[in-house]
């Protein structure tokens, strides 16, 4: 049985909920500003993650029943291996863009002519 009647429209319905981006929609496409966004997103989530592990510390030091830990130990073993696993993504992402970086000046200069 085909069902061609408008309970299945044909065109696409566009969606309420857009999926966040810091990205005007000219540069999504653009590598460079991608990894810009990649960046804010990552080093953000790294500064919450050492705010927050930063805070605990603090906490367990001061030994206060009244203001605990926002964080258990396990948790804050959690957000470090987190905030640790964000800085090598972004790190690595940094250094494949810095080799096709210079191999695009290598090959260049490869191109000019020599005088």
């Amino acid at each position: 049985m085909t069902y061609t009647s408008i309970e299945f429209p044909r065109t696409p319905v566009k969606a309420d909920h857009q999926p966040f981006s810091w990205l005007a929609e000219e540069l999504r496409m653009d590598t460079s500003a991608q990894f810009m966004a990649l960046t804010l997103d990552l080093s953000q989530g790294i500064k919450t993650c050492l705010s927050l592990i930063h805070a605990s510390h603090l906490a367990r030091e001061h030994g206060d029943e009244e203001s605990p830990p926002m964080l258990n130990v396990s948790d804050t073993e959690c957000l470090t291996r987190m905030a640790m696993a964000a800085a090598g993504v972004l790190s690595e992402r940094a250094e494949s863009y810095i080799d096709v970086f210079n191999d695009m000046q290598v090959s260049c200069g490869e191109r000019k002519p020599h005088m």
